[in-house]
């Protein structure tokens, strides 16, 4: 009866969190992603696996990368986390161009993909810690929404995420395709109540956006996170025989799981869904309004296919601040946003 009691408040608090909403949630726009829905779940039983195994990650690169997050959260609480591959060095160019006023990068820890970029944004931006990770090597390319090298990412993110949170190394990740209008992190990390502060998507009040989030060292929350991780390795094996660049299902996805863990209340987690008015995603593109940009602390570049899409309509609406020789600093209007 006690338990039933506490789940009920839980839901009752994540509800009324929702509702301070002042966006109504709509229904997803379509994208035109094809996925493979009609994929046998038992396509990879008895096949060669391309899973990554998890002793493989128990290594150097966990040893190195706990060493590094440590040495941050011991001087700011806390620290900011961010994954890029060789396909995404734009969108850092163009986030450290137009946060260098903003952002403390001390705080900041960059897992690299790829070894040449790992030595190129070292040298580049002395002020970040970089730190290299060789599990991810073979999928440092550019992945496409639903091919299994896409979803490896997103479950081989969470494991790492997993490494810290369990070292007691509260997380702020993030991810580098978005506009910051204005820094994020104090308001992020300002719910001390919550376990976990989330992005919400529009088209499920429980469906949460898992590229974006700020993770407390909570005992609910660890036990809630190692959850999502051992259900995640159960999805990698269904389709662990099949190449990064093959379609999987839509919903092997990671934010899929973690949705079905809220909706379970699993652990009791308190989880504070971020204000959408105010952490916009790529569909404000389709209606852009210059005020309600203005009073935003992000603009995600979601909502489109494709890395030099999202890079020419960044362009189009002066979000990108990057010239055209992919280094040096420009400074587009914010405001100047037509298509």
């Amino acid at each position: 009866m006690l338990l039933m009691k506490r789940r009920s408040m839980i839901c009752l608090l994540v509800l009324l969190t929702i509702g301070l909403l002042s966006v109504k949630l709509t229904p997803r726009d379509k994208l035109e992603e094809v996925c493979n829905d009609k994929i046998p779940l038992s396509i990879c039983a008895n096949k060669t696996q391309h899973r990554l195994e998890e002793n493989a990650l128990e290594n150097e690169d966990k040893k190195h990368v706990v060493r590094e997050a440590k040495r941050i959260a011991i001087y700011y609480g806390m620290v900011m986390v961010t994954f890029i591959n060789k396909a995404f060095v734009p969108f850092l160019t163009n986030w450290m161009c137009h946060t260098d006023k903003m952002v403390n990068y001390s705080q900041v820890l960059v897992l690299v993909t790829d070894k040449s970029v790992y030595r190129d944004i070292s040298a580049q931006y002395p002020s970040l810690t970089v730190v290299y990770i060789s599990v991810f090597e073979e999928m440092n390319g550019r992945q496409k929404y639903c091919t299994a090298g896409f979803m490896r990412i997103g479950i081989y993110r969470t494991r790492v995420v997993n490494w810290l949170i369990q070292e007691n190394i509260p997380v702020f990740l993030f991810e580098l395709d978005a506009l910051w209008v204005s820094n994020p992190v104090s308001f992020v990390t300002s719910k001390k109540e919550y376990d976990l502060t989330i992005i919400p998507t529009y088209e499920k009040s429980f469906e949460a956006a898992i590229g974006f989030y700020f993770m407390r060292n909570t005992t609910r929350l660890k036990r809630f996170w190692a959850e999502l991780v051992h259900r995640l390795d159960a999805l990698d094996a269904t389709f662990s025989c099949l190449h990064n660049e093959d379609l999987v299902r839509s919903n092997h996805n990671d934010h899929i799981q973690l949705m079905e863990l809220i909706l379970e209340h699993y652990r009791n987690v308190v989880i504070y869904f971020l204000p959408l008015n105010r952490f916009l995603d790529g569909k404000w593109y389709k209606n852009p309004n210059t005020e309600q940009l203005k009073n935003a602390f992000i603009l995600n570049f979601n909502f489109i296919i494709g890395i030099q899409e999202k890079i020419e309509r960044a362009k189009r609406f002066g979000h990108w601040f990057v010239a055209d020789d992919h280094v040096t600093c420009v400074r587009p209007s914010v405001e100047s946003n037509k298509e």
